[in-house]
C-alpha cells in the first residue's frame, strides 16, 4: 500500500466528516480532490487482488513495492515533446547498440570487507574513524549492507574537504537500500559535506528505515556543516527517511537545496513511526515543493526542533519547520526566525497541515508570502493548533485572520518568554531571558540572539563585549558598512565575525567608514569607532575598484580597536588606501591582522595594513604578503604615520613613484617600530629603506631585521633606513649583507656595522637558512632578538623564519629567500665545470647542509661580462678548485650568476678543446608506475629508450628531464651528466570493447565479461552495465514493467522493450531503434545512452573495437 496517498486520503475522509471546509484555494482543492479520485481507483484495483483475511498490517512489502512504483511515475511525468536525436559527428556501422547482461555478470570487482574497529553492538559500536571509514560505510550500504540493529559511531570530527558525497543509503535501486542500524556522530562534526549532482535521495545519508515494526533505524549526535544540491527527498541529515526512522539531537549549518519534492534543512521526507526531536538547522532551504526548515514532507513527530533559515518553495507548501505534514502528525516545542516564501501554502510553522497537532509553537518569521499564507499554519485542515505564537509584526501576504497569538518585542523585553511557552522544566531547553533558547544536548554553534529585525538593532547580538553584535555573511557586513558611512559609529560597541565571508560578488566594496556625509551648510568623513573582532576569520576576494580617498575593508576609523581580520584582495584607491584601513585617527589599535594581494594608491600614504596613523595609535601582529605601491609615503605595513608598529612582517614589493618607500614603514615620524622583518624588493625615487624610507623624530628603531634583496632610489638609500632626521634611537638591526642598494642606478654593497645605524649588522644566507656565521654554519637566533613566543612569534622548523598564527602562515609559502644563496668567503668551493656555446655551468658542492649529512648542490649558468673569463675558467669540462671572493659591484668575480632552472644538457664549446669521453647514467622516476632499470650512456653518450612503464587507470605520456613535467626529454640528444626522468601519466578514460572477446578494458583494467560483443544482424551487441556503470551511471532491470533505467547524478533514463521511445528526465526523446529482448539478454542502443551519459564513441572497422571516451 503507498502510504504517502493512504495518509493523504485519511486526512481527507476525516475532513470531509467535519464541518470545517476543507478547501481555502481553489487551484490546491482541484489538485487534492484529482489526487484523491486516482487513489480511490488505485484503492479498489488493490482490494481486488488482496486475500480477506489478510490485515492491512501485514501488507508492508507490498506497500514498500507500490510506493517505489509511485517514484517512479513521478519521474515519467512531464511533456510529451518528442526531440529527435541528435546524430553523432562521425557515423558508427548501422545499429551498434548495448547488450545489457542479467544480474548473474561475471565482471564484478573484488568484494572488500568491513574492517571497521568494533564489534557492532550497543556496549562496542563500530568506529567511525576518518574520511575513510565514512565512506565505507556508503559504499557498504548502498552495496547492500542493511546493518539491522547494528551500532555505529563517530569517534572524531572528519573535514570532508568539500569533495563529491556519495551519500550512506539509496532508493535509486529497485530493491532500496537504506541504512537500518544506528549511528551515533558523539557530538562530532562533519564538515564541508558537498552533493552538488542534483540527485536524488541525498543527505549524510540518502535512504534510511527500521528493519521491521519493532526496529527502529536512529541517526543522532551529528553535526554537519555544507552545501547539498539535489533533487527529490533532499535533507541536511537524512533525503528519505522510512517507516520507524528516528533523528536525534543533529544540526546542520549551511545551505539545502532539491529542485523537486520533499526538502528540508534536517530530512527530506519522513514516514510512519518517524520521530525528529532535538535539532537544529542554519542557513538557507530551497526546493520545488514541499519545503520545511527541519522537514520538508511527511508523518510522524517533530520536537524541540528550530531552524534559523530562509525556506523558499518555487511551488506549493513552504514551512519554517516543516513543508507539508499530514495524517496525525505532531509538531511541538518548535520554533523558527527567517523568511518564509511559496508560490502556493506558506506558513512560518507548516506550510500544510492536515489532520495534525501543532502545540506551544513559536514563528518568528520575518514575512510568510504565498497565495495561502499565515504567521504559523498556510493550508490547514482537521488540524489542532493549541498554544501556539507569532511575532507581532510578521509580514503576511494575503487577508487571512492571523493564528498564533501575539508575541512582542517591546523595550529590550520579550513577551512571552520561551521558557513560559515550552515549560521551564523542559530538560531539551536551555533557556535565556529576552533571548532564543538553545539546544542543552546539540553541538555545532548555536546563538542566542533574537533576529535582528525583531529587535531593530539590524545585528544578531546586543553590541556588548558580552554579546557582540554578530557578522554572520556578506549582507551584515554591507550593512555595517551602510550604517557607519550614514552616520553611525558604534562607539563602544562591539562586532564579531562569526563565519568566513566571500565578496566575490562585490566587485566594488564600499568601505566601512571614510565616505563623505553631506549636511546642509557643512560635511563630515564617516567613520567607525567601535570594536570589530574578525575571531580569525578570512574576509576574501575584497575589491576596491573607485579612485577615491580612505580606501581598505575600513575607510576610517578612530579610537577603535580592529582585530584578528584575515582579508584577501585587491585594494585600489586615491588617497590614504590600506589592506585593512584606510586611515585611522587617535587611538586606534590594529591588532593581529593579515592582508594578502595588493594595495595600491594613487597618492600618497599606502600601505599593507594602513594608510596612516594618528598619535595613539597601535599596529600589532600583523602581517602582509604581495605588492604594496603608491606615489608617496608607501610602506609594507604602514604607509606613514605616528605611534607604535611592533611583531609584524611584511613579504611584498614595496614601490613608491615618488618618495619614501620602505619595507615596514614608508614615512614614520614619532614612532616605535620594533621586532619587525622585511623581505621582498623596495624601490622609490629617493628615500627608501628596508625598514623606514624616511624618520623624523621616531622614537625607536629596535630588533628590527631586513631580508631585502634589493632598495632602490636616487639617493638616501639603506638597508634599514633611508634617512633619519632628529632623535631617532637606532638599536640592535640586522640586514642582509648582499641586499643590492642601488643608488642612481649603480649597485653597491656596504658593509654592515654594530646595528646601531641605518644599515644595520650583517646577516648572511646560506644553504636557505639565515645566519650570523657561514664558515661555523651559526644560525640568526631570532628569540634572543626579540621574536619571542611572549610576542606572539614561533619560529619554522622548516626554514628557521618566525611566523604568526600558525592556522594561517604555515600554509603560505613564507617567502623565497634572496635568489643567490652562494657562500661568499674566502673558503676554496668545490667546482665541476661544464662548458657550453656561451659560458659555463658551475656546480656547488659543499660538505654538507645544516644539520644533514647529505651533499648541498647548487648549479650556476656563468656568462662572459667582462672577456676575462676565459682564463680564468678552463674551456675544458673537469674538476677544479676555485676561491671566490667578492667583486668591486658586489657579484662573483669575474661573473654574473643566475641560478638554472633544472638540469642543464650541454654540447662542446665551439672552438674549445676535447671532452673526456665519460659514461652517465640515467634512472627513472615512474610516479606510481611499474619499475624501470637504470639505463647508461653509449659510446655516443645517448641512452636507449627503456620500455614504457603501465600504471592502472593511466596512460603513459612520455619522459621528462625535471619532476615539474615540463621538459620532454630527447633521446637522440646527449646525456652530459647522471640524471633522473620522470615518467608523465595522462588519466585513462576509455573504455574499449573487441568483438567476439570477453575482455574488456575498463580505464585500463582489464575485465572478462560472462559473455563476448557481438555482430547481430548487423547490429554490434555489448555489455551495458559495465559500460554505464563505468561511465558513472546505476542500471537497474523492472521485468514486471519490462523496463530498463538508468540514472548518473540528476539524469534520468528510461527504456521500456518495444517502445521507440525513451525517457531523459522525463523528456520523451526519439530512438532510431527500439529496445528489445533476445536469449535474456536486453539490447539497448549505443550512442543514445553513451552520449547521454556525455561519452563519445568511435568505431574501428579493421580491429571490430567499439571505444567509449568518458
Amino acid at each position: 500500500m503507498n502510504w504517502k496517498k493512504w495518509i493523504s486520503i485519511a486526512a481527507a475522509v476525516c475532513l470531509a466528516v467535519t464541518a470545517v471546509p476543507m478547501r481555502a484555494v481553489a487551484q490546491e482543492e482541484l489538485l487534492q480532490e484529482k489526487m484523491l479520485e486516482e487513489i480511490k481507483e488505485e484503492i479498489k484495483e488493490e482490494l481486488k487482488e488482496e486475500p480477506k483475511e489478510e490485515k492491512e498490517e501485514k501488507e508492508e512489502p507490498k506497500e514498500e513495492k507500490e510506493e517505489k512504483e509511485e517514484k517512479e511515475k513521478l519521474q515519467e511525468q512531464s511533456d510529451e515533446k518528442i526531440e529527435p536525436q541528435e546524430e553523432s559527428k562521425k557515423e558508427l556501422p548501422k545499429g551498434i547498440s548495448l547488450l545489457m547482461e542479467e544480474e548473474n555478470s561475471t565482471a564484478v570487482f573484488e568484494k572488500e570487507t568491513a574492517d571497521f574497529e568494533g564489534e557492532g553492538t550497543a556496549a562496542n559500536p563500530y568506529k567511525i574513524q576518518n574520511v575513510e571509514d565514512l565512506k565505507k560505510l556508503a559504499k557498504k550500504v548502498n552495496g547492500g549492507e542493511a546493518y539491522a540493529n547494528t551500532y555505529f559511531k563517530l569517534t572524531a570530527d572528519i573535514d570532508l574537504k568539500n569533495e563529491e558525497w556519495t551519500p550512506i543509503g539509496t532508493m535509486l535501486v529497485e530493491e532500496g537500500r537504506p541504512f537500518q542500524g544506528t549511528f551515533d556522530g558523539y557530538g562530532y562534526q562533519i564538515a564541508n559535506l558537498k552533493i552538488s549532482n542534483g540527485g536524488q535521495y541525498v543527505g549524510l545519508f540518502g535512504y534510511t528505515k527500521g528493519a521491521d515494526a519493532n526496529a527502529v533505524a536512529v541517526i543522532q549526535n551529528c553535526n554537519v556543516t555544507g552545501e547539498i544540491n539535489g533533487y527529490n527527498h533532499t535533507g541536511g541529515i537524512v533525503g528519505d527517511a522510512g517507516i520507524n526512522t528516528k533523528i536525534l539531537n543533529c544540526s546542520f549549518q549551511g545551505n539545502v537545496e532539491g529542485n523537486g519534492e520533499d526538502t528540508g534543512g534536517i530530512v527530506g521526507s519522513t514516514s510512519i513511526g518517524c520521530d525528529v526531536s532535538g535539532c537544529y538547522v542554519t542557513g538557507t532551504v530551497t526546493g520545488g515543493s514541499a519545503v520545511g526548515g527541519i522537514a520538508g514532507w511527511g508523518v510522524g513527530t517533530i520536537k524541540n526542533c528550530y531552524a534559523l533559515a530562509d525556506v523558499t518553495a518555487a511551488g506549493y507548501n513552504a514551512g519554517g519547520i516543516a513543508g507539508y505534514y499530514c495524517s496525525n502528525f505532531t509538531i511541538e516545542n518548535c520554533y523558527y526566525s527567517g523568511e518564509v516564501s511559496a508560490s502556493g501554502s506558506a506558513g512560518g510553522i507548516a506550510g500544510t497541515a492536515l489532520g495534525g497537532t501543532i502545540q506551544n509553537c513559536v514563528s518568528l518569521a520575518e514575512s510568510v508570502t504565498g497565495s495561502n499564507a499565515n504567521r504559523i499554519a498556510g493550508y490547514k485542515n482537521g488540524e489542532t493548533l493549541t498554544a501556539n505564537y507569532a511575532w507581532s509584526d510578521t509580514t503576511v501576504s494575503g487577508s487571512a485572520t492571523p493564528d498564533g497569538a501575539d508575541l512582542t518585542y517591546e523595550n529590550g523585553t520579550l513577551s512571552k518568554q520561551f521558557s513560559a511557552i515550552f515549560g521551564e522544566n523542559n530538560s531539551a531547553w536551555k533557556f535565556t531571558e529576552d533571548g532564543l533558547p538553545i539546544l542543552k544536548d546539540v553541538g555545532g554553534t548555536q546563538s542566542a540572539y533574537l533576529p535582528p529585525y525583531l529587535t531593530g538593532e539590524g545585528f544578531y547580538g546586543k553590541g556588548t563585549a558580552e554579546n557582540p553584535y554578530e557578522i554572520r555573511n556578506v549582507n551584515d557586513l554591507k550593512l555595517l558598512a551602510e550604517k557607519v558611512n550614514s552616520g553611525t559609529d558604534y562607539a563602544g560597541k562591539y562586532f564579531k565575525q562569526t563565519a568566513n565571508i566571500d565578496l566575490e560578488n562585490e566587485p566594488n566594496w564600499i568601505p566601512i567608514g571614510g565616505t563623505v556625509i553631506e549636511h546642509t551648510s557643512t560635511w563630515e568623513i564617516s567613520v567607525f569607532k567601535g570594536n570589530y573582532d574578525g575571531d580569525g576569520h578570512k574576509i576574501t576576494n575584497l575589491t576596491t575598484t573607485e579612485d577615491s580617498n580612505h580606501v581598505g575593508l575600513f575607510g576610517k576609523a578612530e579610537d577603535a580597536t580592529i582585530q584578528n581580520c584575515n582579508v584577501e584582495g585587491k585594494v585600489k584607491g586615491y588617497q590614504y588606501a590600506g589592506g585593512i584601513v584606510g586611515g585611522v585617527g587617535v587611538k586606534t589599535k590594529i591588532l593581529n591582522c593579515s592582508f594578502q594581494g595588493s594595495v595600491m594608491g594613487e597618492s600618497d600614504c599606502v600601505g599593507g595594513i594602513v594608510g596612516e596613523t594618528s598619535s595613539g595609535c597601535e599596529v600589532s601582529g600583523c602581517f602582509v604578503t604581495g605588492t604594496v605601491t603608491g606615489d608617496r609615503e608607501v610602506g609594507g605595513i604602514a604607509g606613514t604615520g605616528v605611534g607604535t608598529i611592533k611583531n609584524c612582517y611584511a613579504l611584498a614589493n614595496v614601490t613608491a613613484t615618488g618618495v619614501n618607500a620602505g619595507g615596514i614603514a614608508g614615512k614614520a615620524y614619532g614612532v616605535t617600530i620594533e621586532n619587525c622583518y622585511y623581505s621582498g624588493e623596495v624601490s622609490a625615487k629617493n628615500y627608501a629603506g628596508g625598514i623606514a624610507g624616511y624618520v623624523s623624530g621616531a622614537k625607536t628603531i629596535r630588533n628590527c631585521v631586513s631580508l631585502a634583496e634589493s632598495v632602490t632610489g636616487s639617493e638616501y638609500v639603506n638597508r634599514i633606513a633611508g634617512q633619519v632626521i632628529g632623535n631617532t634611537s637606532l638599536i640592535n638591526n640586522h640586514s642582509y649583507n648582499r641586499t643590492k642598494l642601488v643608488i642612481n642606478g649603480k649597485p653597491a654593497y656596504p658593509t654592515g656595522g654594530a646595528g646601531n645605524d641605518v644599515i644595520g649588522a650583517d646577516v648572511y644566507i646560506s644553504n636557505g637558512r639565515v645566519m650570523t656565521d657561514v664558515p661555523n654554519q651559526t644560525l640568526f637566533n631570532w628569540v634572543e632578538n626579540g621574536f619571542t613566543k611572549a610576542n606572539g612569534w614561533s619560529i619554522s622548523a622548516k626554514t628557521g623564519l618566525p611566523y604568526l598564527r600558525e592556522d594561517i602562515t604555515t600554509k603560505l609559502n613564507l617567502f623565497a629567500l634572496p635568489s643567490v644563496d652562494l657562500t661568499i668567503d674566502e673558503t676554496p668551493q668545490h667546482f665541476t665545470t661544464r662548458n657550453i656555446g656561451n659560458g659555463f655551468v658551475v656546480k656547488v658542492t659543499s660538505e654538507g647542509t645544516l644539520n644533514e649529512s647529505i651533499e648541498f648542490t647548487k648549479e650556476y649558468r656563468l656568462h662572459d661580462t667582462t672577456g676575462e673569463w676565459m682564463s680564468a675558467v678552463p674551456n675544458t669540462a673537469g674538476t677544479y678548485d676555485v676561491k671566490i671572493t667578492r667583486a668591486a659591484d658586489g657579484d662573483i668575480n669575474p661573473f654574473a650568476c643566475e641560478i638554472s632552472e633544472g638540469l642543464v644538457l650541454t654540447k662542446k664549446r665551439s672552438g674549445g678543446g676535447s671532452t673526456a669521453t665519460r659514461t652517465y647514467t640515467a634512472q627513472f622516476d615512474t610516479n606510481g608506475g611499474s619499475a624501470v632499470d637504470k639505463v647508461k650512456t653509449d659510446k655516443n653518450g645517448k641512452i636507449e629508450r627503456p620500455a614504457d612503464p603501465t600504471k592502472e587507470g593511466y596512460i603513459f605520456v612520455g619522459w621528462y628531464s625535471d619532476s615539474k613535467l615540463t621538459k620532454p626529454f630527447d633521446f637522440s640528444a646527449e646525456l652530459t651528466a647522471n640524471s633522473t626522468l620522470y615518467a608523465k601519466w595522462k588519466e585513462n578514460n576509455e573504455i574499449i570493447l573487441t568483438i567476439g572477446s570477453r575482455k574488456i578494458s575498463v580505464f585500463g583494467r582489464e575485465i572478462k565479461n560472462d559473455v563476448a560483443p557481438k555482430i547481430v544482424n548487423d547490429r554490434t551487441m555489448l555489455p551495458i552495465r559495465i559500460v554505464a556503470e563505468s561511465l558513472g551511471g546505476t542500471v537497474t532491470w523492472n521485468g514486471e514493467l519490462q523496463r530498463v533505467t538508468i540514472q548518473k547524478g540528476a539524469d534520468v533514463i528510461l527504456i521500456t522493450i518495444g517502445a521507440d521511445t525513451a525517457y531523459v528526465n522525463g523528456t520523451a526523446v526519439k530512438l532510431d531503434a527500439a529496445a528489445f529482448v533476445e536469449n535474456g539478454r536486453t539490447y539497448l542502443p549505443l550512442r543514445f545512452v553513451s552520449e547521454t551519459l556525455g561519452a563519445q564513441v568511435a568505431w574501428n572497422e579493421a580491429e571490430k573495437t567499439v571505444t567509449i571516451t568518458k
